[in-house]
Order: C-alpha cells, then sequence, then structure tokens
C-alpha cells in the first residue's frame, strides 16, 4: 500500500478489518416459505406508492412494522421474533441467515425507545424516535461495514478539498461535507444521517438499558437539536453542490469495494492494474445505470398513475358529476399526461462519453494516490454579496416562476378545464417534474461534472426550475399525508400479516405431527 496516500491507506485497513470480522457460525432464524409469496406481493404494492431509494426500503419497513405492532400493544418479547419472520417473509432479510440471538438484540433496543416514546408527548419527537429505532434495529440485524468505511473515505477525502468562506473552526466544515457526502454519494435520507451523527456524538445512548433511558433522555434531546442546526446549516446547499459535481469517482470506487471486497486490497495495490480494472468497472456501470433508470422510471410511473387514480375518482369525476358536465378530455389528458410526462423526460438518456470516463479515471488516482496539496474550492463567498447579475437573473426567475403557471392555466382553460382539473393538472405536472429530476439523478452517478453546460441545456432547465421546485414542495408535504399508505398500513397490513401468522403457525404444526409420526414409527 506504499503507492496509496494517507486516506486511502486508511480506508484499505478498514476493509481488510471488516473482512476478517465477517460470519457467523451461530444457530440462524427459519421461517417457511408457504407466507413468503403473499408477502412479497404486497410489499412491491406497498413501495409502488412512495417514491424511496431501495437502501432505504428496509429501514421503512421496519418502522412500518414497529407502529403497526406498538399500536396493537405487543410486548418486546412477542414483537422482537415477528418483526424479524415478517421481514423474512418480505424477503428484505434471508431466511436461515439471522443468528437466533439477535432476538435479545432487537428485544432490547425495542424496549429502550419504548421507555423514550412513554418520556414524550411530541407527535414528531416519537416518529423521531420510531424511524431512529427502525435504523437501529436494520444495522443490527443486517451489519454491513463497507457503506460507513466509504462515507468515511469520501469525506476524508474532500474535507481537505472545501473552505467555508470566513468560517475558521474546522469542526464546522467537516460535519458539513460529512453531511453532504451522506445525502449525495451515500443518498441516505436524514434520519440515517442523524443516527450515523448520533452514533459518533453519543455512543453512550445505544449501550443504555432501559432502566437507564429516562435519566439520559434530556441529553439525548440536547445532541437531536445540536444535529438539526448542523442538518439545517444556511450553506450546506453549497457545500452539497460542490460535493456533487466530484461524486462519480468515488462511485467508482464504490463498487470496486462492494463487488470485490476480498480482492480490493490486492487490486489497489498496483495502480497500473487498478486503473484499468477501474475502467472495465466504470465501462460495466453505464450500462448497468441505464437499467437502474427504467427500473426507477417504471416505479415512478407506477405510482404516478395510482395516486392519480386516488385523485381522479375521489375528487375530479365527483366535482364534474356535482357541476353537472364531465369533461372526458379533461379527465382523459389528467390520465395519461403525467405517467407520458414522466417517460418522455428520461426517455434518450444517453451513456457518457470517452472524455468523461477519462476524467473519472484520473480522479479515482487522484484520490487514492495523490499526495500533493489538493485544489481547495472556497464557497459561501457569493453569500456575503451577490452581484448585479445574480439580482437581475433572480428577478428574471421570479417573474417566470409566475409566469409559466399563469401560462399552463390559460391553456387549460381554453381546453375547458374546470378548476379542480386545473389544480390535479397542476399538482401533477410538477410533482412528475420533480419526480423526473431525481430519477434523471441517477444519471449522473458516473458523470463527472464541471463548470460547464450548453446555452440551451441551461434554457431548458431554466425553464423547468420553478415547476420543479413547486413540485419538490409539493412531494415533501404529500408524503406527510400518504393517503394510499394509510389504507395500505392499516386496512390492509394488519390483517393479511395477522392471516401469514396464521399460516407460518399451521405450517409448523404440520412439520411437527410429521417429525412425531417418523421418529414414533
Amino acid at each position: 500500500m506504499t503507492n496509496l496516500n494517507q486516506n486511502g491507506a486508511d480506508f484499505v485497513r478498514g476493509i481488510d478489518f471488516a473482512l476478517k470480522k465477517a460470519g457467523t457460525s451461530e444457530e440462524t432464524i427459519k421461517t417457511s416459505a408457504a407466507a413468503s409469496t403473499l408477502a412479497v406481493v404486497y410489499e412491491a404494492a406497498r413501495n409502488a406508492v412512495e417514491f424511496r431509494s431501495d437502501h432505504l426500503i428496509r429501514q421503512a419497513a421496519i418502522v412500518r412494522i414497529l407502529r403497526r405492532r406498538l399500536f396493537l400493544g405487543q410486548s418486546s418479547e412477542r414483537l422482537a421474533p415477528i418483526l424479524i419472520k415478517e421481514l423474512i417473509w418480505a424477503r428484505y432479510l434471508k431466511d436461515d441467515f439471522v443468528a437466533t440471538s439477535k432476538i435479545n438484540d432487537i428485544e432490547l433496543i425495542i424496549d429502550r425507545y419504548e421507555v423514550a416514546f412513554s418520556l414524550t408527548k411530541d407527535r414528531d419527537l416519537g416518529e423521531w424516535l420510531l424511524d431512529l429505532a427502525g435504523c437501529e434495529i436494520e444495522e443490527s440485524l443486517v451489519f454491513n461495514p463497507y457503506p460507513q468505511l466509504l462515507i468515511n473515505f469520501v469525506s476524508g477525502s474532500m474535507q481537505s478539498r472545501i473552505k467555508i468562506f470566513g468560517v475558521e473552526d474546522e469542526r464546522i466544515r467537516d460535519i458539513q461535507v460529512y453531511i453532504a457526502t451522506e445525502r449525495v454519494f451515500a443518498k441516505n435520507s436524514e434520519i440515517f444521517i442523524t443516527y450515523h451523527l448520533l452514533k459518533a456524538m453519543l455512543p453512550e445512548w445505544f449501550g443504555k438499558k432501559s432502566g437507564g433511558v429516562a435519566a439520559f433522555f434530556p441529553t439525548l434531546l440536547s445532541i437531536k437539536k445540536e444535529i438539526d442546526r448542523d442538518l439545517a446549516y444556511p450553506l450546506a446547499p453549497d457545500v452539497r453542490r460542490e460535493v456533487t459535481k466530484v461524486i462519480a469517482p468515488f462511485n467508482v470506487i464504490r463498487e470496486m469495494v462492494v463487488r470485490d471486497p476480498e480482492n480490493f486490497e490486492k487490486n489497489v495495490a498496483d495502480k497500473e492494474a487498478f486503473g484499468l480494472l477501474a475502467k472495465e468497472m466504470l465501462e460495466e456501470l453505464y450500462k448497468e445505470n441505464r437499467g437502474r433508470l427504467m427500473r426507477a422510471s417504471t416505479r415512478s410511473i407506477i405510482y404516478i398513475f395510482l395516486t392519480k387514480m386516488v385523485f381522479g375518482l375521489s375528487l375530479e369525476l365527483p366535482f364534474d358529476i356535482f357541476v353537472g358536465k364531465i369533461n372526458y378530455v379533461a379527465l382523459g389528458i389528467n390520465l395519461i399526461f403525467p405517467p407520458t410526462l414522466m417517460f418522455l423526460l428520461n426517455v434518450g438518456i444517453r451513456i457518457p462519453g470517452n472524455e468523461n470516463t477519462k476524467r473519472i479515471l484520473e480522479k479515482v488516482d487522484e484520490y487514492l494516490y495523490g499526495k500533493g496539496a489538493p485544489r481547495v474550492v472556497e464557497i459561501g463567498k457569493r453569500q456575503k454579496a451577490k452581484n448585479v447579475f445574480e439580482r437581475i437573473f433572480l428577478g428574471i426567475y421570479s417573474i417566470l416562476f409566475v409566469g409559466v403557471f399563469v401560462f399552463v392555466i390559460w391553456l387549460l382553460n381554453l381546453l375547458h378545464f374546470n378548476p379542480v382539473s386545473q389544480a390535479i393538472f397542476l399538482f401533477f405536472l410538477s410533482v412528475v417534474s420533480f419526480f423526473a429530476y431525481r430519477v434523471r439523478s441517477i444519471s449522473r452517478d458516473y458523470v463527472y461534472q464541471e463548470e460547464r453546460a450548453g446555452f440551451f441545456s441551461s434554457l431548458v432547465d431554466f425553464l423547468f426550475l420553478p415547476v420543479v421546485k413547486v413540485g419538490q414542495w409539493l412531494s415533501v408535504q404529500i408524503s406527510r399525508l400518504n393517503l394510499l399508505g394509510f389504507i395500505f398500513d392499516f386496512i390492509i397490513e394488519a390483517p393479511l400479516k395477522a392471516f401469514l401468522e396464521v399460516i407460518e403457525e399451521w405450517v409448523r404444526f404440520v412439520r411437527v405431527k410429521k417429525e412425531e409420526i417418523f421418529t414414533q414409527g
């Protein structure tokens, strides 16, 4: 590892240590396959009504199970084993994979958070604790050291390359770069970032017995406020933009680690050979990324279509009937337009060219092997004094923000859309544009961005920006009030999972009786 820089050498040592710690020979939890098919189908439908990255789905499922089971008043002794079984049924965990000792670990976690729940009547704080419990339970069940090793490597590489104007405290810079890395590189949710920061800032919380929670709870809330301030730091978007521009090389390194961790140390020891392997990996990733883009786009279209059906059946059609005239043109446009727009906005995305490949490989070499002083980017200067052009562009943007929606409403009036139909059209125009923007971001995972863009693409972005911005705001609001999610969680899921428990117990009963016959025969 003599060719590696200090940060790269520490990274490789961490991977080597993780490999030595892997593996278990404990007894594991087994379930029957009878309940799995129904559970998998249900989870596929349930996940289609929420737009969430794949690596965040399991934690969300754990939170749903916890919320439902705690609402029913189940004890941790009952909840822990059935939670694990539900995750196995839905194939969030492999059958015959989770050690039976994990049941006790999960019980202790649930007991600790149940005490915390009893100490607050604040609903938002209760949801935060529930989400935090979901993060801790997931990590306990499927601890994977590589994501955190990679996050630490990326943030360590970027901290020396970014400076915040007017801020001398390096702790502020370091934590903001770390948060940006979690958001951009790991694509983690705010609760996952909070969980990781809390583990670093207050590790004592995670070793507490339930009896010591009450005395320690004020400290937890104090650290939570500090983390919330860090997450809402005014210059956080600027730091995030700088990290986003240069994240593609790290994405390549990540894939080389997670796909072949056993050989990563050997591969990275030979600088020239590693460069060739990185090039092969990048070309493979270009092709795979197109498939990821199509899957994400399809999921978004399904989500939008289902949500649109609910809006149409509950709002638009009843209003048309109430006013005495059904506008089939408006209904048809509102039904077909959202998924069609999603498809059109994501069609034709091209694989990056050779120039992009060359830039990424150069940066991979720099981040792992470069030992000279890196180029430092200073952010925050322009926050102090916006120049004249920025003020002019801000004024144009404000006019455009209003003008785009006024123009669309004018067109809808020409088509005789009633107010409800117009509101639904504008809603889906905004939300679909935002979802398409998020889906298209997948295509940039392996594109090294620089400060250059064509005039036409900049103009299109500028015109779509108001719509995307409104869509972003709406997506946050509807995520808090997800009607389809409520129907799934409290009307469908509870009886379905109870039925699956009966199936599981029946299969176990039959298996025991068969074993009795064979042993007594």
